[in-house]
């Protein structure tokens, strides 16, 4: 069956003002970000009476070495990566200097100790989108108040978290981490969730993996342990270099196997770690006696798009194509790059009539996206949808009937989607 009808879209313009990266995030979004930056700004000064009051040495040596740590902390990571900037980046070593805060100052500190820690973070080449790093900056200063308070309630106005056993100081520090650790963890979840999908993909995908919970743990207890020395064993915090760069290469190795998974001008999973998650899905559905599809989508007439209009502009149609393809895919659902202009999608749980839905929402979304200084283009699809069966289906059979279905649409003209369905034999 080949489909080809399309519901005609406005075309983008160029950006106006009001298409500016804050303001073109939600309603919902943008009001949790200003809400948190508000509060970033009064909760710590409000927050003081519950915090620490009082630490062994003076409050500007403490929040002067702080702030020297942090900017070890970021130098080490460029040193790590060569000094290559990065707009993926978790950013968790950031973290562990507002919570070292947090056990060691008046919580009034965490703003300008926070400010300035992402501030020469971004000076330093962390480029992120500027309102998504302001709100980060928010978040670790909430998260840090609640860890403030959470350690004033178990440790007191002791100011030696090492004081004794140091076991009071210790489950300070750790339901502190924990209160950190919640608190982050909302927040960031409260910008994923409630922004386009399409703006979040790598957040969500982030926020939904445990190793990022796992090293940002370590981030914190990095930093309790550096405070906890500074109140015991003072200058005895700087033979834990070794500690931060360690920890640096924690939190750079779940990027670095990100790359290895994704294709860096897309965004999207390469074709391997594609056919490896989506095989997972594929026998996850089976199991479940669940129906599932695969869509092949390749852009039609690429080489002449790209002999008129230059590889360069080439380039931005295949983001406008992944971002068009993104935009009509739940969370589940899992896109690769085939290699050159064809896409690859697993969708789990859909029947067929559902996924050819969501193909012609494909189609239809790519072919009204806007180009800049090119014009429109469009795509073909191939679905091999995959019924609820008793016996397996193995998914190279699956792959091959997309493949197939893919010819067809382009044999029949093009800019249309082409389904077969796949039974076991």
């Amino acid at each position: 069956m080949v489909f080809d009808g399309c519901v005609d879209r406005p075309r983008a313009n160029r950006r106006s003002p009001a298409q500016w990266a804050f303001l073109r995030t939600t309603r919902a979004c943008r009001l949790w970000v200003t809400a948190a930056v508000v509060a970033a700004l009064v909760v710590p000064v409000l927050l003081v009476p519950l915090g620490q009051g009082s630490t062994a040495d003076s409050w500007v040596l403490t929040g002067l070495l702080l702030i020297g740590l942090s900017v070890l902390n970021v130098e080490i990571g460029r040193l790590l990566e060569g000094g290559r900037s990065d707009n993926q980046r978790p950013h968790k070593g950031l973290s562990a200097w507002a919570f070292a805060s947090a056990l060691l100052l008046p919580t009034w500190w965490l703003v300008p100790i926070v400010a300035f820690t992402y501030a020469h973070a971004w000076w330093r080449g962390l480029r992120v989108t500027p309102w998504k790093w302001v709100g980060s900056a928010a978040y670790v200063v909430l998260a840090a108040s609640a860890a403030a308070v959470t350690a004033h309630l178990v440790i007191g106005d002791e100011p030696d978290l090492m004081h004794g056993s140091g076991l009071v100081g210790l489950v300070g520090v750790l339901a502190a981490a924990a209160a950190f650790l919640a608190v982050e963890t909302v927040m960031f979840h409260g910008s994923a969730y409630l922004n386009h999908q399409d703006d979040e993909v790598w957040l969500r995908q982030t926020l939904r993996t445990a190793s990022f919970y796992l090293t940002e743990a370590g981030v914190l207890l990095v930093g309790g342990l550096s405070a906890a020395i500074w109140t015991g064993g003072g200058w005895f915090v700087l033979l834990l270099a070794p500690v931060y760069l360690i920890t640096q290469r924690a939190a750079l190795h779940e990027p670095l196997r990100e790359r290895a998974d994704q294709d860096e001008k897309t965004g999207t999973l390469r074709f391997e770690s594609w056919r490896r998650l989506a095989i997972l899905g594929s026998e996850r559905c089976q199991r479940r006696r669940q129906p599932w599809s695969v869509l092949f989508a390749d852009l039609d007439h690429f080489k002449a798009f790209n002999d008129a209009w230059g590889h360069l502009v080439g380039d931005d149609a295949l983001v406008a194509v992944a971002q068009a393809i993104r935009a009509e895919l739940r969370s589940d659902d899992i896109l690769g790059r085939f290699g050159g202009e064809e896409f690859c999608i697993f969708l789990p749980g859909v029947t067929a009539e559902e996924a050819l839905r969501v193909a012609e929402r494909i189609r239809c979304g790519v072919s009204s996206s806007s180009i800049p200084r090119a014009a429109p283009i469009t795509i073909s699809i191939g679905l091999a949808a995959v019924a609820p069966e008793d016996d397996p289906i193995e998914f190279v059979s699956v792959l091959t009937a997309a493949d197939r279905a893919l010819f067809q649409a382009k044999h029949d003209g093009r800019n249309r989607t082409s389904l077969v369905t796949v039974d076991a034999a």
